[in-house]
């Protein structure tokens, strides 16, 4: 079977929970993704080929028949959760983060990314806060994407002038 769009999330929805509920577990990277194969826990297989404006989220779900669905888990992987000590060290530490092409979550003054020994390592160097924990995500992390025409360029690969108000 392949499902082709998003039937609702279970946090938002408590109906379903009285429907036979199969579970997919998937990476938080695989929210990301359009076009995914899962197995359940009931062994089954299945598809999912979404249009490009359907998000898949921790609970995202499919009905397959009236009385079952699909709903998809997050598997929790291990993060780094960074709390920055000022705003100079969140302007730094986004900055390195960038420079190392880290795909992020920013909440509530912390920063997260998946686990990364490199990172581990830069972030003991400049003395920054952080812990390291199982983490079971709600959405993919993204990428910082702050262009308007979403391409994303690095100095020497052209060039587009911003007008400034004054």
């Amino acid at each position: 079977m392949i499902f082709t769009k998003i039937s609702g999330n279970l946090k938002d929805d408590a109906s379903v929970k009285s429907k036979h509920i199969e579970t997919a577990m998937v990476k938080s990277d695989d929210l990301s993704k359009v076009i995914l194969r899962v197995k359940s826990d009931h062994g089954n297989e299945f598809g999912i080929r979404l249009s490009d404006d359907e998000k898949l989220e921790n609970g995202s779900y499919f009905i397959i028949d009236e009385g079952h669905i699909l709903a998809l888990s997050v598997i929790p992987e291990e993060m780094i959760i960074i709390t920055p000590k000022d705003i100079n060290d969140m302007g730094i530490i986004a900055h390195t983060l960038g420079n190392l092409h880290k795909p992020v979550q920013v909440r509530d003054g912390k920063i997260s990314l998946l686990y990364d020994p490199v990172v581990e390592v830069n972030l003991k160097k400049m003395d920054t806060p952080f812990c390291i924990e199982k983490v079971q995500l709600e959405e993919a992390l993204h990428y910082a994407n702050l262009s308007s025409d979403g391409a994303h360029k690095h100095e020497g690969e052209g060039h587009k002038e911003h007008p400034h108000t004054h």
